[in-house]
């Protein structure tokens, strides 16, 4: 199943932090690539690291991104991009966010809101992926408010999926 998210990954994007009783949910996330996988010696089902940089918005004080690489059944992979902290939102006839690579020209990555709201399912058509695996970097820009928007840092180089 291509939309299937390990419990635990949607456990921690859902929590809300409980103060002093461990480590924040950006903590948890981390700034490096974590995988989960099918089982034991399983390939990976899906990839996923958090923002380099957090924000403070109207909702949270450290409001923060996370992508998503999660391999399809025919062998493309689809990328998400979610924000933890505050709604996100897009135009829903086109909804689309900005990226750079390695602080290259900007790329408009398309593709539809998530079922839970919270980001872009980013179509592999779009060839997130592909620039994903070749950079070091990537920036994206997001909404965080009704006029505010922020850049998101993620160190990306390392990214293996061959399982």
């Amino acid at each position: 199943m291509r939309y299937i998210i390990m419990p635990t990954l949607l456990a921690l994007l859902a929590a809300c932090s409980s103060g002093d009783d461990g480590p924040t949910q950006r903590q948890q996330i981390g700034q490096v690539w974590k995988y989960e996988t099918a089982g034991q010696g399983g390939k990976p089902t899906v990839a996923y690291i958090g923002s380099a940089n957090a924000v403070q918005t109207m909702t949270a004080p450290d409001t923060f991104s996370v992508l998503l690489v999660q391999p399809m059944d025919n062998g493309e992979k689809e990328v998400t991009v979610k924000l933890v902290g505050a709604p996100f939102t897009c135009d829903l006839s086109a909804c689309a966010v900005t990226a750079h690579a390695d602080d290259g020209k900007p790329l408009t990555w398309k593709g539809r809101m998530t079922e839970n709201k919270d980001g872009i399912a980013i179509l592999p058509s779009q060839n997130a992926y592909e620039t994903i695996a070749k950079a070091k970097a990537i920036t994206v820009d997001l909404a965080v408010g009704t006029k505010d928007k922020a850049s998101f840092r993620f160190d990306v180089a390392g990214l293996n999926l061959k399982g």
